[in-house]
């Protein structure tokens, strides 16, 4: 540690070994502000006493670096139409091998697949341990997202031609360690890529203890609100959501459904609102950014994670899943293999099958007959004991620990 640090008040006192300081480069292809979990990881890699820089795509910001909550911003691509990283991107190869002739750091971090390609081709020859972010099975994930399906090149790339597993595989050969958000996608690497089982550590995305505490704790008694927090997209089911809830909403004239966020089915869905009999009790907020939660989980009484059983989400953990334990909000989740370990060790929730609107509809009607109050203390208390970011920090500093010893 950097001597005569002055560090926050969660570290004080802990006894786990501490990587010494480090120059820590943090990769991704994504708009800082606004990237929940690389400001989290960078923000307390800072506080620990390390020196970190985020490089990330400049998505319109006036300042090209600036320094927030202890880490330098260092945006790529300003002035040109190549901002956004992509395999070869020769503009984001630059500039990765100037961050690193600049600031020399002992580690990288890539958030996800694609920046390795770029940070592999930037290191020329620099034995730099690189660490992968992995919060998703990317390949899985590209195939369920609608704008893979849509265009005839982006259906040959990912649907035709293994392009995605290329990049992944890519970035796995190049990894000295990767962190995941479950432990379903660690026994994946192990197994899929025969990954050491000591490079992979599970960092959950958690929030931090303090992150919610204006939020309104707990659900209404009985619950009104039922929410959903996040992008629109294929597979989270959110047509399906909606007609389901408009079934249920016949039986229980009082409940109201919140949808917050936008993406690339958000249209579908708001038109779908429009048919349904229940529409003026189905909200749409549109997009919102982190400081907005607050107020939209306050107005929550049960989280829905409706996502369908499908590859891509075997992988992974919503965060929305560890914000509603924290702000004490039941769970609806259909039967994903993460989710139900996770229910069914903290009793936060139910889960279900959420293929068809009647099953929807089926849980809603349960969680209204069920003991919420019970759900949502068991929630808090999982949060509170075990699923919050200062224990996450625990593995994230293993895994420093891990790349620094090779």
């Amino acid at each position: 540690m950097k001597e005569g640090k002055n560090l926050p008040e969660w570290v004080c006192g802990r006894s786990l070994e501490i990587v010494t300081s480090k120059t820590i480069l943090y990769v991704v292809n994504a708009k800082v502000p606004e990237e929940i979990r690389a400001e989290k990881i960078c923000s307390s890699l800072a506080s620990l006493g390390h020196t970190v820089i985020i490089v990330c795509k400049w998505s319109g910001e006036q300042e090209v670096r600036e320094y927030s909550h202890g880490y330098l911003i260092s945006r790529i691509g300003k002035g040109t139409l190549l901002h956004a990283c992509f395999p070869g991107n020769p503009i984001w190869t630059r500039a990765i091998q100037h961050h690193i002739k600049e600031f020399t750091p002992d580690i990288i971090i890539c958030r996800e697949m694609i920046p390795m390609f770029s940070t592999v081709s930037a290191l020329n020859g620099r034995n730099i341990p690189i660490i992968v972010d992995m919060a998703e099975h990317y390949p899985a994930a590209m195939k369920e997202w609608k704008k893979y399906r849509t265009h005839p090149l982006s259906r040959l790339l990912v649907h035709t031609l293994p392009i995605p597993e290329m990049i992944e595989s890519h970035a796995v050969k190049h990894a000295d360690a990767i962190i995941t958000v479950c432990e379903e996608q660690c026994q994946r690497l192990k197994l899929h890529y025969q990954f050491s089982e000591k490079a992979v550590f599970t960092v959950h995305n958690t929030p931090e203890k303090a992150t919610f505490n204006k939020v309104s704790q707990g659900s209404r008694i009985p619950p009104m609100i039922f929410g959903h927090h996040g992008y629109f997209t294929l597979e989270r089911n959110l047509a399906n959501l909606v007609l389901g809830f408009d079934i249920a909403a016949k039986q229980f004239p009082s409940i109201e459904l919140l949808l917050a966020g936008t993406g690339e089915t958000f249209e579908d869905v708001a038109q779908l609102v429009k048919t349904v009999q229940s529409k003026n009790r189905i909200h749409l907020t549109g997009a919102y950014t982190a400081k907005d939660l607050t107020e939209l989980y306050s107005r929550t009484d049960i989280g829905i994670v409706p996502y369908a059983e499908q590859e891509f989400r075997q992988f992974t953990l919503p965060n929305k899943a560890f914000d509603y334990m924290a702000c004490g909000k039941p769970m609806i989740s259909s039967r994903l293999q993460p989710m139900k370990r996770l229910l069914d060790e903290t009793g936060a929730g139910i889960y279900g099958p959420c293929s068809t609107p009647e099953d929807i509809a089926q849980l809603i009607i349960t969680m209204m007959h069920s003991d919420v109050r019970a759900m949502s203390q068991r929630g808090l208390h999982a949060f509170l004991d075990k699923y919050h970011w200062e224990k996450e920090l625990e593995q994230l500093e293993s895994a420093l620990i891990f790349v620094s010893s090779l």
